[in-house]
């Protein structure tokens, strides 16, 4: 990342500087949600954009990348589901496209982490116990995302809060700790730092936003939704967090047949 484009911030720390951004706000890889409209916004407004590769085929992730690029001149990130069947297709677009900074997450960190930092990428891994942090740490991460149970989205199987989470992991690594889940304001921010965190991740505040590929009715019911209105379902195959809605009521009556 060229050294003439470092901002003089009064957030400084090691995630602004490791990211070269103005604020300590990363926007999470959302699948279907977060593309090159929404990740070029955030990056342009100062804090880390992130295109969320997930739900796209190999060539519409090279798409994106060269749009978000053309939109901005500020550092984004491009997040990586390891679990994803292309992984090494998109792993190929990520290193050919030199995308800069790579979270990735839902699987083992050893098995891209040094590739992607032998092309000079910075690479940071999605964590849910203190326990994957260290193996994320020994893995060579530059970072680490300690995402507590309060996550919309897929979540980790120990249904550790966030609160909870983030002190675990930030005296189990020695690299900096990203606080998600559950944040969506200033004082939750502030909560997960005065907590040892250098930084917040959200998804759920900009799924709403007019950049968010998400359709205009999903993004209508995450704002009217309130406390209670969510809850983590499928645990027995991947925990994830839905609105209790009709679709919902389908997914937790045909998971207790199963």
């Amino acid at each position: 990342m060229p050294n003439d484009f470092l901002y003089m911030s009064p957030f400084s720390n090691r995630i602004t500087r490791l990211f070269n951004v103005q604020y300590p706000l990363v926007q999470a890889g959302m699948i279907w949600a977060s593309g090159w409209r929404l990740a070029s916004a955030v990056s342009n407004a100062g804090a880390l954009g992130m295109i969320g590769s997930g739900s796209m085929y190999p060539d519409t992730l090279r798409e994106h990348i060269r749009k978000c690029k053309a939109a901005t001149d500020k550092p984004f990130g491009v997040n990586v589901p390891l679990l994803y069947p292309d992984i090494d297709k998109h792993i190929q677009i990520i290193l050919e496209e030199k995308v800069p900074i790579v979270f990735t997450s839902a699987g083992n960190p050893k098995t891209w982490t040094g590739i992607l930092k032998e092309s000079g990428a910075m690479v940071v891994h999605v964590v849910s116990s203190s326990a994957f942090a260290k193996k994320a740490e020994a893995a060579g991460c530059d970072a680490v995302v300690a995402e507590g149970f309060e996550a919309g989205g897929h979540n980790g199987r120990e249904e550790t809060t966030t609160m909870v989470l983030v002190p675990a992991v930030v005296r189990a690594v020695k690299i900096p700790v990203i606080a998600a889940g559950g944040i969506a304001n200033g004082r939750q921010m502030l909560a997960a730092m005065v907590l040892g965190a250098e930084g917040v991740q959200m998804g759920t505040r900009f799924v709403a936003s007019e950049e968010a590929s998400s359709h205009d009715n999903f993004k209508k019911a995450v704002i009217a939704s309130s406390e209670g209105d969510t809850m983590l379902s499928l645990k027995k195959i991947v925990p994830v967090r839905l609105l209790k809605n009709g679709f919902f009521r389908q997914i937790t009556e045909r998971a207790k047949r199963s």
